[in-house]
Parts: C-alpha cells; structure tokens; sequence
C-alpha cells in the first residue's frame, strides 16, 4: 500500500469524530495553501501527494491539506530555544510548581487559535496525584506504574468555558492562575509543562508529534545519561537536560537524523 493512502486511512481513524468540528477559514485559498505547504515535504513525495490532491473529493483534499500544513519544528529549533530562553525556561521551571497543589501533578497546554482553521484557542489539561496504600487498594483507580492515578484528563477545553473552570477549581485555580502560568511558558518560547520529579516542557508540536525538554533536578550520572540517551525518543543534551521527541498517532515516533 502506498504510503499517502495509508496515511488517509489512520487520519480518517483518528479525527473522523471531529471531522464536523475542522473547518478553514472562509479567506482561505485552499489550493495556494497546499501548493505552499507541499514544498516542505521531500521531492518524491510531492507528486503522489499532488496526485491525490487532485484526485480526491472535498472532503479528501482538506485531511491532506491540513496534514502538510501543520506545524513543523526539529531537534535544531528545539536546542537553539534552549540556548536563546535558558533563563525563561529555567524560571519557568522553578516557578510552575509553586502553582501546584502539595502531592500533584498537572500537565497543560496552550494551544493558540488557528490561523487556518476556525479552531480556538484550546487548553489541555491532565492532573494526577500520588498514590498512597489506600488508592492501591481500590479497584475503580486507575492504575498507572509511574507512582500516580489519574484525578482527571481533559483535552481541548475552551478558555473561560464552565467545564474549565470546574476542572482547575478543583486544585485550587483561576482563570488568573492559566494566565500567569500562559505568561510564563511565552516568554520561555514554550506551549506546555508538568511538574514532577523530572519537570517536563513542551517546546513545539510538530505534525501529530511533540518536541520537549525534560529537566532533572541534578546533573544526570553516566547509568541516567545511557538511559536518556537511546538514540529515538530521548537525546542527552547535558548536565541535566535531556531532549524529548513524542510521537504522534501517525508520523515520526524518533527524533530525526542528523
């Protein structure tokens, strides 16, 4: 099977369910756009996408058109705004867990609006807390290796909506804490954080992927260094940062060659 079919199928899979939600915007050219964005793939890709552009209905043509047009970054952008943000990122890291309640973890994301798109602006949000032997113990906690269970998990919300507000209420926020911790993470150059023992901050999406940095309270040893080091999805930097690429539903799943 050729490659861009099998990347309409997975696409159709996983976001079939908001197809209804993704519209472009009205003053969008959607043709310029693909011609545009097509000329960051590699050359022998551009003509079967082409082809499949140009044969494919409406609906066909837009999953193709925002695939290629989504946001792009790399391992190269991700060291250079380590280097231009350090202080901002090292703040920011120092800052954020002041905001967390004792014995949580909260993960969020801004995601701005779309220039494309007629999507808003977007909060994801996920918090946890650290199990203790009563949460062992009960059958209806959802059951993770890593130490925590899951409070609650929310993407996509809309700033200033109830369902929202009810989520970081229930840790003690308001809509002024989402600004102050927003503020922080722009002057770092960054969309997203979780507090932790390794506090984790997301750079950039890329495609369905994310560039992130993971920060260790100390300098890494040469056994965390060879495990944070496994030529896919982490890369030592030094000292204490390492390098993070998640994989998406579909796309990359390792950081790309040198």
């Amino acid at each position: 099977m050729k490659q861009i079919e099998l990347i309409l199928i997975l696409l159709y899979s996983v976001i079939n369910l908001n197809a209804q939600e993704i519209k472009f915007r009205e003053n969008i050219d959607k043709d310029s756009l693909f011609n545009a964005s097509i000329q960051k793939l590699p050359v022998e890709m551009r003509e079967e996408y082409t082809k499949t552009y140009k044969e494919g209905n409406e609906q066909t043509k837009e999953f193709l058109l925002l695939m290629i047009s989504m946001p792009e970054s790399s391992k190269k952008e991700l060291i250079e705004n380590f280097e231009k943000k350090k202080s901002e990122i090292l703040k920011l890291k120092s800052e954020y867990p002041k905001f967390v309640p004792q014995n949580f973890i909260v993960d969020i994301e801004f995601e701005p609006e779309s220039k494309i798109l007629t999507t808003t602006e977007k909060i994801t949000i996920k918090i946890y807390q650290l199990k203790n032997d009563k949460d062992a113990e009960e059958t209806n906690v959802v059951q993770r290796n890593d130490g925590l269970k899951a409070i609650s998990q929310n993407w996509n919300l809309k700033p200033n909506s109830k369902e929202l507000e009810e989520v970081i209420q229930s840790i003690g926020w308001t809509n002024q804490t989402l600004e102050k911790i927003k503020g922080l993470l722009h002057k770092a150059n960054c969309i997203s954080i979780k507090n932790g023992e390794i506090t984790t901050i997301g750079f950039a999406r890329s495609g369905m992927g994310k560039y992130s940095y993971k920060i260790f309270s100390k300098t890494l040893n040469s056994k965390e260094i060879e495990e944070y080091n496994n030529g896919c999805e982490y890369f030592f930097y030094k000292n204490n940062v390492v390098l993070e690429y998640g994989g998406g539903a579909i796309g990359p799943q390792c950081f790309e060659g040198e």
